[in-house]
């Protein structure tokens, strides 16, 4: 069970006429804010898309690895596949490798800040693992992989006036995940009543 920690509010005080912000992307060798930011605001056709940086810290046990590399299925009509790494995600110090249709399973040992040693239970292939902090990349068995993570509970509020504020329904805008140092983007439409102040709330995961 994961535990949900709150983490301080990151609140846009301007009104929709917002110029666009400078992005801030988070790497893995960058010392991490530990509070949201909001990294860029664009305006529409009364439709509004915010930029949002998490700043997750970087680790292992709470990503997924997902391939670049893209693989034909069985049957070939079937969308293409891809590779998918998770380490402790289900139980402690073992990884899972899904394949095209199947997973492999194995033991890992992190050996330092973006090294792992992994060893799968079948076969006993000895495999290392290296994480790139400048190209955001993991390298393991001659594949490159990108980092995803669990998108947290985001809540977007709106105000004329600063003192009431009301819930703007975000309903299928937030991904369910994103790729770690990205930020996330977040759309919803303006309309009249929405004219005005935005809060952005991030909860913990």
């Amino acid at each position: 069970m994961i535990m949900r920690r709150p983490l301080p509010l990151t609140v846009i005080t301007a009104v929709s006429s917002l110029l666009l912000i400078g992005a801030v992307v988070t790497r893995a060798g960058d010392e991490v804010n530990p509070s949201p930011s909001i990294t860029s605001v664009s305006i529409s056709n009364r439709s509004v898309e915010l930029g949002l940086a998490l700043n997750r810290p970087f680790d292992w046990r709470r990503m997924k690895f997902v391939s670049i590399r893209t693989f034909q299925n069985d049957p070939p009509s079937f969308p293409p596949t891809r590779h998918e790494l998770t380490f402790g995600h289900h139980e402690a110090g073992v990884f899972e490798w899904f394949q095209w249709d199947f997973i492999e399973l194995g033991q890992f040992e992190i050996t330092g800040e973006f090294t792992l040693q992994a060893s799968t239970f079948w076969g006993g292939r000895n495999i290392i693992g290296v994480f790139n902090p400048v190209t955001n990349l993991l390298s393991f068995d001659g594949l490159d992989y990108v980092p995803y993570m669990q998108t947290p509970n985001v809540t977007v509020r709106t105000s004329v006036d600063m003192n009431s504020w009301q819930n703007i329904d975000l309903s299928d805008q937030v991904p369910s995940e994103f790729t770690w140092g990205n930020p996330v983007t977040i759309r919803f439409s303006l309309t009249d009543a929405r004219q005005g102040f935005f809060t952005v709330e991030v909860g913990g995961n």
